[in-house]
C-alpha cells in the first residue's frame, strides 16, 4: 500500500487530491446543517486543504467501498499541529458526511486512520499521542472517541473560536481526549484511569471556621484546589465512615479529621493509599490563597 493509504471491510482511508474536489463540495453542501452546529463547513475549502499538506498536517478521507450512487466520501480526518523529537503528538479533528454518517463506516475509517497514525514512518506517521477536543454539548463526537478507546484527560476553558449550539461564534471550551500509540488497539471506553490522591487535615475538633481563602477551612480551600472531595469530621462523625468515602472515591480526596497514630494509618490502608506517602497537614482557617495552593501543589508532588 501507499504511505497514508488503507483499506477495510467498507471504507478505503487514502490521502486527498485533486480528484476529490467535487465529491467533496457535494458531501460538505449536504451535510451543512449538521456540520454548522460546532464547526465552520466550507464545500469548497479542498484545494487549500491540498496545498496545506505537510509533516505538521496531514488529511486523511474516507471513502465508501460501495459509494452507493452518492458522492461516496464518508469523512474526513485531519491530523494537524504535528511535532515530533520527544513529543511525537498532534491533533485529531474530523468531519462525518451525509448521507454516511450514522452507520458504522465513518468508524471504521477513523480506526484505519490511527493505525496509519501510529504505524512507523514511512508508511505511518509514527505518533505516541493524538489528542481530540471536544465542545462539551457535542456529546455524539465524545461518545464517538470513548467507543474506540480515547480517554478523558482535562477541560480547556476558551479553546477554539467556534460556532456552539447556540450559532453564534464565540470562543469555546473545549473537553480534552487523549489517545496512545500504547494503548492502540485499545480497549472500547477504556476506563479514564485518574490518579488518585489524598491527604490528611487536621481538624480543629468540629468548629469549622472562615478564613481569607474563600471563606473556608484549609481542608475545603485545599479540596477546592485539587478538584477532589472534601470528607470532614465536622460532617461525617463517623471515622470509619470517613475512610470508606475516601476508599470508594475513584479520584481520593481530602479527609479533615482529629486522629493520629496507628488510626489514621489503618484508616489510609482500607482507602487503598500507603499511609507513609499521605501528606498531613495542620488545619488552619486564615490562610491565604497563595498558601492554600502551595499546599496543594505539594500533596500533587507526593503522588507524582
Amino acid at each position: 500500500m501507499p504511505p497514508f493509504t488503507a483499506v477495510g471491510e467498507r471504507v478505503e482511508v487514502r490521502p486527498p487530491s485533486s480528484r476529490d474536489v467535487e465529491a467533496y463540495a457535494a458531501a460538505v453542501t449536504l451535510s451543512e446543517r449538521r456540520l454548522a452546529e460546532f464547526a465552520v463547513p466550507n464545500a469548497h475549502n479542498l484545494p487549500v486543504v491540498l496545498d496545506n499538506q505537510s509533516p505538521t498536517y496531514r488529511t486523511f478521507m474516507v471513502h465508501a467501498l460501495d459509494p452507493e450512487g452518492s458522492h461516496g466520501l464518508v469523512g474526513r480526518i485531519n491530523v494537524a499541529n504535528v511535532v515530533e523529537g520527544a513529543f511525537r503528538s498532534a491533533t485529531v479533528g474530523y468531519d462525518s458526511y451525509d448521507p454516511y454518517a450514522g452507520r458504522g463506516l465513518f468508524v471504521e475509517g477513523l480506526r484505519l486512520t490511527l493505525d496509519l497514525v501510529f504505524a512507523d514512518q514511512p508508511l505511518g506517521m509514527g505518533l505516541h499521542r493524538v489528542e481530540a477536543n471536544i465542545q462539551p454539548a457535542n456529546h455524539r463526537s465524545a461518545g464517538l472517541v470513548r467507543s474506540i478507546g480515547f480517554v478523558h484527560e482535562g477541560f480547556s476553558r476558551d479553546f477554539l473560536h467556534l460556532p456552539g449550539p447556540d450559532g453564534r461564534r464565540d470562543w469555546r471550551d473545549h473537553e480534552r481526549f487523549t489517545l496512545l500509540s500504547t494503548d492502540w488497539p485499545a480497549v472500547p471506553y477504556r476506563p479514564h484511569g485518574h490518579r488518585r490522591l489524598a491527604c490528611v487535615v487536621n481538624g480543629s475538633g468540629g468548629t469549622g471556621g472562615y478564613g481569607a481563602y474563600g471563606g473556608t477551612s484549609l481542608a475545603a480551600a485545599v479540596a477546592a484546589e485539587l478538584g477532589v472531595p472534601l470528607y470532614s469530621s465536622t460532617v461525617v462523625e463517623s471515622t470509619a465512615m470517613l475512610f470508606e468515602l475516601l476508599r470508594a472515591s475513584p479520584v481520593g480526596g481530602v479527609v479533615e479529621c482529629r486522629l493520629t497514630g496507628p488510626e489514621l494509618r489503618m484508616g489510609l490502608a482500607r482507602a487503598g493509599f500507603e499511609p507513609s506517602g499521605v501528606p498531613v497537614l495542620e488545619g488552619a482557617t486564615d490562610v491565604s490563597k497563595q498558601e492554600v495552593v502551595r499546599r496543594a501543589l505539594a500533596v500533587r508532588a507526593a503522588f507524582a
